[in-house]
Parts: structure tokens; sequence; C-alpha cells
């Protein structure tokens, strides 16, 4: 059987050399997000040009790309973006890749006119960042300006590693969004989620719904369970309290999250997991929960 994964450790320095001379994919223009549809609206002039962050520069796409799927342009809020990205790969070359950032620079981000994002980061540092150099984006989605997700496959990374289809990079983009009420709690459901993906390639499937109850209060999010079904076996992951924009770890399930959207009384969740399963089947996805 063929290996789902190599890496080529020397192509980062070329893809780098290469970033710095010509930023920008072959492909549609990118787009980087610069609008603002907070509760509180910052206008932000539309012909101004952010200046390049080191991130953009170091992981801009260099090379040709195919999509599966589409979202808007996702609207930042006061320069921001908040990200989340979980690799589905071997775990010794996932190099931390793995972000979870309530509030990233906007301009560290590729936004590519399909909705699909090429280039994500956690910071504007160069050391934090990922770019897809070619390959492919699919399952991309999205809700509104609120938020788009995606996963690359059948692809190359800026850090010299490839995938195959059943493998790859989940990521989920979006508009942070501050809560304001203190009290109460919100029931969650699944509106949107990619496809689940595993370590080795050998498997995929489909995260049939998801739940859960944010609470305001404490802003967690309590009681998740989710139902995937993987190579024709169901299973559910369950998570008893996860913190908002952060990470948590309950067994062998781990869950990112950040708050998104425009209205603070009905937000969205985007949340990335990756669990191992009871077969040591190890998995990974994202998925964006609607709260009201």
């Amino acid at each position: 059987m063929q290996k789902p994964f190599r890496s080529r450790h020397f192509l980062a320095v070329v893809l780098v050399a290469a970033s710095l001379s010509a930023c920008g994919g072959s492909d549609d223009s990118p787009s980087v997000a610069t609008s603002s549809t907070s509760s509180t609206p910052v206008t932000e002039s539309p012909s101004a040009t952010p200046p390049q962050s080191s991130a953009q520069v170091a992981c801009s796409p260099n090379g040709s790309f195919t999509y599966s799927g589409s979202a808007s342009q996702v609207a930042a809020s006061n320069g921001t973006l908040a990200v989340v990205v979980v690799p589905n790969l071997p775990v010794d070359v996932q190099k931390n890749r793995n972000f979870t950032a309530p509030a990233a620079p906007a301009s560290s981000q590729v936004q590519q006119a399909s909705g699909a994002f090429t280039t994500l980061a956690s910071s504007g540092a160069a050391t934090d960042c990922l770019g897809l150099d070619h390959g492919m984006v699919s399952d991309i989605q999205g809700v509104g300006s609120d938020v788009a997700i995606g996963r690359w496959n059948q692809a190359e990374d800026t850090d010299g590693n490839t995938y195959n289809p059943g493998q790859g990079v989940h990521y989920a983009v979006g508009t942070p969004l501050a809560l304001t009420a203190t009290s109460g709690t919100l029931a969650c459901t699944q509106v949107i989620a990619d496809t689940v993906a595993s370590n080795n390639g050998d498997a995929m499937g489909t995260l049939g719904t998801t739940s859960a109850t944010l609470d305001l209060g404490t802003r967690t999010l309590d009681n998740l369970s989710m139902s995937i079904n993987l190579a024709n076996t169901n299973y559910t992951l369950t998570n008893a309290q996860a913190p908002l924009n952060g990470t948590s770890t309950t067994g062998q399930l781990s869950i990112q999250s950040v708050v998104v959207g425009h209205d603070a009384t009905q937000p969205l969740v985007a949340l990335g997991y990756s669990a191992t399963l009871p077969n040591a089947q190890a998995i990974g996805g994202v998925v964006v929960l609607s709260c009201k």
C-alpha cells in the first residue's frame, strides 16, 4: 500500500525564499478580510491595503489549487479573525500546528475568491503560520460572512508535508465575537461540518450530529456530544465541559473552540476536535455550532 504521508523539509527553505519575492498564488487573487461585522461595527477603508505580516510572507501560497465547495469572504473585527486549525497527520510531523486563536491578525491569513483559506496563522510571526503550497481545499462551507471552514487534502504545505485524500489540515476561520451576557445558557446544534479524516489516511467519515450547552456564566461549552460514522461504524464522542476560546482534553478527545459571529445573543462556536477511537484510529475535523 502506498504510504499516505511523506515529508520534504528541504522544500520549506525554497518555499520561504519564493514567497519573499512573489506573494500570492497563480490561482484566483487572494483577499484579506478587512471589514467588520461585530456588535460594535468598526469601519475600515476598503481601498486601504494592509501591510503583509511576517506570517503571510513566509506562508503565502505559491502554487495552484483546486476547490470543492464555496464560502463568502469572512469579515474581520478590529483587524482580527478567530482561527482554529486541526492537522490530521502522523503525530511526529504535526509540528504543533493545532492553532486556537480567538483574535489572530487578519493580515496573516489568505482567503481566496472561492472562500478557501490557503494561509492560516495564530499570530503575525513567521513561526506561527502554515500555508498550502499546492493542492486541494475540500469541504469549503460557510455561514454568511461569519465563518468559513475547509480541509486541505491531496496537497503539500509550507512545512513540506504531503497528505492523501484521507488526511489533511482542517480549519475554521470566523469573525471574533465577544459575549455580553453573564448568566443563562444557550442550546447549541451543528450547522456545518467537514469530513472526518484520519491521521494515516486509511479511513474517512462523517460527523452526523453535534450538540452542547453554552453556559454564559462560566463561559464553557458543556455536555458536548458528537456522533461520528467512520468506515460504517458509529462512535459517540463526549466532553463534559470545555472552555470557550480555548482548548480542553478529556480522555482521548481534544477540543479547540473560538466564539464567532455578529450577534452576541445568537453566537456561533467554531470547534476543532481530534480523538483516538477505541480501534486506535486517530481522527479529527471541524464543526460550527449555532447557539440560541
